[in-house]
């Protein structure tokens, strides 16, 4: 049983202008109410994280928010034999609102104050709003239901969120005649039951940490919260206390050489590697109807009176994803080195609730209204597609265009199909493209419709979503792709001494109709530091499969084949009988 050794850490000499515009994530203060982390090259300037979220605002400074309820004409009927000559119409309500995050410039100016004064230094300035590399939203409410009212609060819809402060995120909801009633009497209260949670992603460099990490990859199968298999999914409490339980276990030990006084956030960091080395994020709107439903409803106890969730937290765990355990090696033990700085990701939580409206635009039609509806030949639906603004670096890197093609069956049997053609021009202007569609004899289901994407990639690449059937205002863009890392490690020392003087390896991997393969050769006095590969693969696809071969001082090669699902493939174990 041998121990396979993994260095962790980055080359600051190397990257230096990169680094040099990181924050420095052991260092934030939180001032003022909103936290602000120094740059590393210049602790001088620090950049913030957004403060809240607030309806959008048009023009008029009037919010962009609009609650109509409308009532549907009725024909006249067989009477029922009752009495009364009064009954209720059909109709329902349609909620439409825009959110953005932000933080005002008065809160910027006083934190600033606030650095100078603590650390006595008035030339501390303040840069701007760090810029997050992902992040995700989530509707949560006990009112808008579908078809029903629910008895406790429940995250009802999760998408992606823009990660440049002051975009928007569009929202829209139909309501039956019961919850549009609930609803407007909701609205009069101070905190109505519509709240969003925006659970934003930033990375950061570490403080410079010299820590050992061993994994016991027996002893952690064994463990409670690792025994479940690849097939269960997880939310982050459920991670983080798993991780806690091999800690006292000793499946998993972490020893510090030097003072620990930075144990707290070194914790962090090491929980970030653990988590994606064991751990791959899952979106609940990819899973199946059933899956997804049981990972909402999981996800909704984070976010409910007793979960851990509070506005400006920041965790190294995402709330608005499940977890799904990777494939673990099945023996042996792996060994961690932290030393130097490290580039880890961390979670920070801005919550919104939709306040108390009515108190004061109550009387404007604009943006409450209650409307009959008796003549639907007049009537006419816009869907708005929704463009995130990390999909112009996708523009940049590997796509060359995106489709969306709206497909409508009416109810006269007309068909209306329209397109839009997203490129990297268009996403420039931050214009949101709109399809429209009339209502031809659609007594049911008229805000139904059918939606896919065709992703037209760099290189000839393509691929074409199946038809989904949704009633929502705006059609969202999730990209069918990720980015994986795949690091190179191993004992190079240990590879010298057998007599190699060279490894290289190669790649190979699906990308939808294509298959690509990437090699990178490694001379023997070489570091590991920087070596591996950064490639894109379908949602759906974990695997790759490598190829490795050893260069003896003789020249002779040496090759083994294997697949790799965790994102490492470690050099230094050459086969039994080369």
């Amino acid at each position: 049983m041998r121990s396979i050794i993994l260095i962790i850490g980055i080359c600051l000499g190397a990257s230096f202008s990169a680094a040099a515009q990181m924050a420095l994530i052991d260092r934030g203060v939180f001032a003022d109410g909103i936290w602000c982390f120094p740059l590393y090259g210049d602790t001088l300037k620090y950049v913030y994280l957004p403060h809240e979220a607030s309806l959008a605002r048009n023009r008029d400074s009037l919010p962009q928010f609009s609650y109509m309820r409308y009532v549907m004409g009725t024909q006249a009927g067989v009477s029922t034999g009752s009495a009364s000559t009064i009954d209720e119409s059909d109709g329902g309500a349609v909620l439409n609102f825009l959110v953005l995050y932000n933080t005002p410039e008065a809160v910027v100016e006083s934190a600033e104050r606030t650095l100078r004064r603590k650390f006595r230094n008035d030339s501390i300035h303040i840069r701007g709003p760090l810029v997050f590399d992902k992040g995700r939203y989530s509707l949560v409410s006990s009112i808008i239901s579908g078809d029903s009212v629910v008895q406790k609060k429940q995250m009802l819809c999760t998408g992606n969120a823009p990660v440049l402060q002051n975009s928007n995120v569009a929202l829209s909801f139909g309501l039956t005649p019961l919850t549009s009633k609930i609803m407007m009497q909701n609205f009069k209260m101070n905190t109505p039951d519509i709240s969003l949670v925006f659970d934003m992603e930033f990375s950061g460099l570490t403080e410079d940490y010299d820590a050992e990490l061993e994994i016991d990859w027996t002893e952690l199968k064994k463990s409670q919260g690792f025994n479940a298999g690849g097939s269960i999914y997880f939310v982050s409490a459920d991670v983080k206390l798993a991780f806690d339980e091999a800690f006292k276990s000793q499946a998993i030990r972490l020893k510090v050489n030097g003072n620990n006084a930075a144990m707290d956030a070194l914790l962090k960091t090491v929980y970030d590697k653990l988590l994606n080395l064991l751990f791959q994020p899952v979106q609940p709107e990819q899973l199946p109807e059933r899956q997804q439903n049981d990972l909402m409803g999981a996800l909704s106890q984070l976010t409910g009176p007793n979960g851990p969730l509070s506005s400006g937290k920041t965790t190294g765990f995402g709330l608005n994803v499940g977890y799904q355990l990777k494939e673990m090696k099945s023996t042996g033990k792996s060994r961690l080195f932290f030393k130097g700085r490290s580039t880890v990701q961390q979670h920070h939580f801005i919550t919104f609730n939709i306040g108390n409206l009515y108190k004061k635009y109550g009387t404007d039609r604009s943006i409450f209204r209650d409307v009959p509806l008796t003549e639907a030949t007049f009537q006419r639906r816009s869907i708005v597609v929704g463009i995130d603004g990390d999909l112009e670096k996708e523009f940049d890197k590997i796509l060359n265009s995106v489709t969306v093609v709206l497909n409508k069956q009416h109810g006269n049997g007309d068909k209306t199909t329209q397109s839009v053609l997203i490129n990297k021009e268009l996403v420039k202007t931050n214009n949101k493209p709109t399809m429209v569609y009339g209502n031809y004899e659609d007594s049911t289901n008229w805000l139904q419709y059918q939606q896919r994407t065709v992703w037209q990639f760099r290189g000839g690449a393509m691929y074409e979503s199946d038809w989904k059937t949704q009633d929502a205002a705006m059609i969202n863009l999730y990209v069918p792709f990720k980015r994986k890392s795949i690091r190179l490690e191993g004992d190079m020392q240990s590879l010298k001494q057998q007599g190699i003087r060279a490894v290289s390896v190669q790649i190979t991997y699906p990308f939808f109709n294509q298959q690509k393969q990437e090699r990178i050769t490694v001379g023997i006095n070489e570091t590991l530091n920087d070596k591996g590969f950064e490639i894109t693969q379908p949602n759906d696809q974990e695997e790759v499969t490598y190829s490795i071969t050893w260069i003896k001082s003789n020249g002779e090669p040496v090759q083994k084949t294997g697949k790799d699902k965790i994102g490492i493939i470690f050099i230094d174990e050459l086969p039994a009988n080369p």
